[in-house]
């Protein structure tokens, strides 16, 4: 039996060696970008070509356990081994092969003493913090804002290791998160010596030269005479905008828009000119401004102050009842503003003026306003301003019934003090004053580009392109979720159809909701030198061409103006203008996302500094957004937090199409609008991050008007 026992065992060993091998399992490798999330695990999306097929465009993110993620970080490019086609409902699963490239080789943070050693906290949210041996804290002190250079990516247990390069701000700094946010952003503050020197000599103390007066005056339309006046915020210094209004005999209205003629300043290929084309547009977070020009040109010579003289480009239109631009000139101009206004004076006095039918749309009148006998000067402009309103309301109307959009979103205005500490949050709105000036922007805007694309020259224009497909077919299923019917063909949705939808919100809590959603299915606006019309706007023609101080696309196209209006265009010149138009175009939509960027992280860092101070508070807000990890509500002061799904009781759903979590269990349920009260739970204001806990849920969004 022992025998037979071996031999059946040597046999059984053999016929291994007989059986037909299965074939080894292909492991599938993707390459993407990694995202890590504030709990340590990553989503790595993958990169697919333009070429992909549908179904490898709306593949999944592949989820990398914490221990699976090796040495990638936040951002990073990298290359991922698929261990599992589903995990549960939250797609494939997979493990980090290799690192392809690096998103962040150096950092700006915040400096911790931890004694032995130092830590540097980057800014925003999910980024690793970086071990700093003694050695290397370049003299850093607690709470300094640092640059650090990483040296040693993670392996293991162990995080990133780094040298601090750098002591952007000291702890004291009361702009210490702004330089922290410049400088990751690699935006100069200080101007150059040679552009610094440029503006002095243009300065003239402020003042215009006589010489330089009498030889403009030549050349130029003396609009002096004329009730010129700015309106601006108070504490406003770059004034690049001034109006002029009057009717004439057939009564219609002679509008003028005056704008600062910057490019007599800033000569092409100038040093100035060098340094403003590299910032594209002037930069203001909270209370701290960076330029696109040395103060001595931006509040000083090109800023049109009251009382002083200045060289401006004018458009000039001619407008009937309808809202029409029946003729218009663009010339070069001398003006002399009669009058440095200030919006909520304006706003104040015009609405002491308005009955409720004369008001501008979207406008509302206090009785009880404190401010209301508080005008400035706006008094002694009064048949302007009335004349102003009045037309404001006639541009408003024929833009609205053309289709034009106008988003209700909310905005924060942050009062920090002198330490850089917010003090007070609060929603602004666009009153009256405001609203005049917008209008009467887009329509010189409007009607420069239409001259100017009808001449076939070379340009600068601001489009905005229609959503493409998807974003409106998913608007359309979260408009279907509220209720409201969005009957559209999806390949060419008119913006009416969008208006349309938004005036029948009027009155309702949720339209701030509604509009952040439908502006989020927009594409965004952007510079180009092919005039596509603006979608949002309703407008085949549109450009920049009213803030030269602030944007650089206004400032190149004033030179193309004034090269028409003197009569040096050749066909040299022609192609010159259109070389550098598309670098203009091109650099100015990088400038301008990149300062949208830094002024959204800086709002997220004092709204979160902000809610440190009231942890265990509870206030009342509005569902912003809703996602499978949760839900965030927006205060009335447009604060945002997160309630994680997790702090809720019971087990919830994620109905993606419906913008909505659902209870398994029973009839609970959370959506876009719905009005809860929370209490904060945490805020950090390294990472902008803020976390709300559910108190409860608020009566019905239909019949509940929160705000």
């Amino acid at each position: 039996m022992k025998e037979n026992n071996k031999t059946g065992k040597r046999e059984k060993y053999f016929a291994r060696g007989t059986q037909k091998r299965r074939p080894k399992k292909k492991i599938r490798t993707v390459d993407g970008k990694i995202s890590i999330t504030k709990s340590g695990v990553g989503f790595v999306t993958p990169e697919v070509s333009d070429t992909a097929n549908e179904k490898d465009k709306k593949s999944n993110d592949i989820f990398v356990a914490a221990r699976n993620l090796k040495s990638a970080m936040n951002g990073d490019l990298v290359s991922v081994e698929i261990i599992s086609d589903a995990r549960n409902t939250r797609g494939p699963e997979g493990r980090i092969k290799n690192v392809i490239s690096r998103a962040l080789t150096s950092a700006v943070g915040v400096y911790t003493d931890c004694g032995r050693f130092g830590v540097v906290t980057p800014l925003g949210k999910n980024s690793d913090d970086i071990f700093v041996p003694r050695k290397n804290r370049a003299n850093a002190k607690q709470g300094d804002m640092v640059e650090i250079k990483i040296t040693k990516y993670p392996k293991g247990h162990k995080g990133p290791e780094g040298i601090i390069s750098r002591i952007v701000a000291s702890a004291n700094d009361p702009h210490s998160e702004v330089k922290a946010i410049l400088k990751e952003n690699e935006v100069e503050i200080e101007f150059s010596m040679a552009a610094i020197s440029e503006a002095k000599n243009a300065c003239r103390n402020g003042d215009l030269n006589k010489d330089v007066l009498q030889e403009e005056l030549a050349k130029r339309k003396d609009l002096r005479d004329l009730d010129i006046i700015t309106i601006d915020g108070p504490h406003s210094k770059d004034l690049d905008d001034a109006i002029s209004i009057e009717k004439n005999d057939k009564g219609n209205y002679i509008l003028g828009v005056h704008i600062a003629d910057v490019s007599h300043y800033v000569k092409e290929d100038s040093a100035l000119d060098h340094e403003s084309f590299d910032r594209g547009n002037s930069i203001y977070l909270l209370d701290y401004v960076v330029p696109m020009l040395p103060k001595e040109l931006s509040n000083g010579i090109c800023s049109l102050n009251e009382g002083k003289d200045r060289l401006t480009l004018s458009c000039i239109m001619e407008v009937n009842e309808e809202g029409v631009v029946l003729n218009h000139e663009i010339a070069e101009t001398i003006i002399c503003s009669k009058g440095r206004l200030v919006y909520d004076d304006v706003s104040n006095y015009l609405e002491s003026h308005s009955n409720p039918t004369s008001q501008i749309e979207g406008d509302k009148k206090d009785p009880n306003d404190n401010d209301l006998n508080n005008f400035g000067n706006a008094g002694e402009h009064e048949e302007t301003l009335l004349l102003m309103q009045e037309l404001a309301l006639l541009l408003q109307k024929k833009r609205h019934e053309d289709g034009s959009l106008d988003f209700d979103l909310d905005e924060a205005e942050i009062e920090v003090d002198e330490q850089g500490i917010p003090r007070d949050i609060v929603s602004i709105d666009r009153r009256i004053a405001n609203r005049m000036i917008e209008e009467f922007m887009l329509l010189a805007n409007k009607t420069v580009a239409e001259e100017y694309f009808w001449m076939n020259y070379p340009f600068v224009y601001r489009i905005h392109e229609k959503p493409d497909p998807d974003s409106i077919m998913k608007l359309k299923s979260f408009m279907a979720g509220l209720g409201l019917k969005l009957s559209v063909n999806a390949d060419n949705v008119h913006p009416k159809a969008l208006s349309q939808i938004l005036d029948k919100m009027q009155g309702d809590n949720r339209l701030p909701v509604v509009s952040a959603v439908m502006l989020r299915s927009m594409q965004k606006a952007r510079y180009s030198t092919e005039c596509t019309g603006h979608y949002g706007l309703a407008f085949k023609y549109y450009c920049h061409f009213t803030s030269p101080i602030r944007r650089y696309p206004d400032l190149m196209i004033h030179r193309i103006i004034k090269a028409h209006i003197n009569k040096t265009i050749n066909s040299g010149k022609l192609s010159h203008f259109s070389s550098v138009a598309n670098k203009a175009a091109e650099q100015s939509s990088f400038t301008e996302i990149r300062a949208q960027k830094m002024e959204r992280k800086i709002e997220k860092i004092k709204k979160a500094q902000y809610m440190e101070e009231r942890l265990g508070e509870e206030f009342e807000g509005v569902i912003s957004g809703v996602t499978s990890f949760g839900f965030y509500v927006q205060l009335e002061n447009t604060i945002e937090g997160l309630v994680h799904i997790s702090t809720l009781a019971g087990t919830f759903d994620f109905e993606e199409n419906n913008f909505k979590l659902v209870s398994r269990y029973d009839s609970e349920s959370f959506s876009l609008g719905d009005s809860v009260r929370i209490q904060v739970a945490r805020a950090d204001k390294i990472s902008g991050l803020i976390d709300f806990k559910l108190v409860q849920k608020n009566a019905s969004r239909e019949t509940r008007n929160l705000w």
